[in-house]
């Protein structure tokens, strides 16, 4: 797959091999931040061996790069996904944690949609995150920046998981 500086159409994304190549090249293209917001957290995707080498090499290789993960809470996910609990405690100051509002989930029925947004300009979107199916848009859209006003509100309002304050993340 390209780097998402090139101009590419819309990609579909139909199931785990499609949606880890997506988000291996988000990841390999991103420079300055990425905002993830899922509310199902897939071992298969998230915790791959493949993925969390791609967020660390990410992070060494540009210090001033801030990944923002909006996830449930750390006891749906954290038994099955240790390989990103431990990322997440050793790039603490780059890789941030938080757990949305649970008011704000039942506003809007897109929450049940994952997506990740790299640079304000690419925008991964899973509209069925249990089964990987989704799109892939390496080139800004109106739909990526729905998503990055949405997940800025959620943001604003999400708190660090108690979970994981307890492990000192």
């Amino acid at each position: 797959m390209d780097s998402f500086d090139e101009a590419l159409p819309a990609m579909t994304l139909a199931g785990l091999d499609d949606s880890r190549r997506a988000v291996l090249d988000l990841l390999g293209g991103m420079r300055r931040t990425l905002c993830l917001y899922t509310p199902l957290v897939r071992a298969e995707l998230y915790d791959d061996a493949g993925v969390l080498a791609a967020i660390r090499a990410a992070v060494v290789g540009q210090p001033r790069l801030r990944l923002r993960l909006l996830l449930p809470p750390a006891r749906e996910w954290r038994t099955a996904c240790p390989g990103l609990l431990r990322l997440s405690e050793r790039l603490s100051s780059a890789l941030l944690l938080r757990t949305p509002d649970p008011e704000d989930l039942t506003e809007q029925p897109e929450l049940g949609q994952a997506f990740l947004i790299a640079d304000a300009r690419v925008l991964l979107r899973l509209s069925d995150p249990r089964r990987l199916l989704g799109s892939y848009e390496a080139q800004p859209s109106d739909r990526l920046k729905e998503r990055l006003d949405l997940f800025e509100r959620l943001w604003s309002r999400a708190q660090p998981d108690p979970a994981l304050s307890r492990l000192g993340l």
